[in-house]
């Protein structure tokens, strides 16, 4: 399998984002859809770009510029570089507790994983660690691998009537890179109702 065709399916992942329908968290249903418009990049030459969304107002920042995705349930921001895809969600949700969380994370997995042939690529998650924000957002945040060597970070941040999905997924590079890279994710999304503060 190639590195490229790996890619796109993790495109693909992270644009079938959680299906939240009322008030419940489902795996995504759109894996057949196309891949989103993506920018490969090297992450060295990446100047880190503001995602908004725009029904929100809630904003991150990505390694690349990448346009707004439609998903069931809300919209998703995709970018990509040599080494790794960086994702940015926000779902409409309202009326979901820890458990709804815990739920998404299980549902991430089992929709990737429902797309791969190869036991070596199938993720698994640990280090799931549930924290409430300084304004008390709920939060879950759990680290992914694979036996081929894939590593990443998930996490999920409920913010009134939206759940804020983030992952940053690596290929063939060093787990604290991964960290290093999805910690600036997290640290760079804003909430309209206080720019200057973090969502988690």
């Amino acid at each position: 399998m190639t590195r490229l065709s790996r890619f796109q399916r993790f495109a693909l992942l992270t644009a079938s984002t959680t299906v939240i329908t009322g008030g419940a968290l489902l795996p995504g249903t759109a894996f057949a859809a196309p891949a989103p418009q993506t920018t490969s990049v090297a992450m060295a030459e990446a100047r880190w770009v503001e995602a908004r969304d725009a029904p929100s107002g809630i904003t991150a920042q990505l390694p690349a510029k990448a346009k707004a995705e439609k998903v069931p349930g809300g919209r998703t921001y995709v970018a990509t570089t040599d080494s790794e895809v960086v994702q940015f969600s926000v779902l409409d949700a309202t009326a979901l507790g820890r458990n709804d969380l815990r739920d998404a994370v299980k549902n991430y997995l089992i929709g990737f994983n429902g797309t791969m042939q190869s036991p070596n690529e199938k993720l698994t998650s640990d280090n799931v660690r549930e924290g409430t924000t300084a304004d008390g957002h709920h939060t879950i945040h759990a680290d992914v691998t694979s036996p081929d060597g894939t590593v990443g970070r998930l996490g999920l941040i409920h913010v009134g009537d939206h759940v804020i999905q983030i992952a940053t997924i690596g290929i063939d590079v060093q787990p604290d890179t991964v960290e290093r890279d999805h910690e600036k994710l997290v640290d760079s999304i804003q909430l309209p109702a206080d720019k200057r503060g973090r969502a988690a």
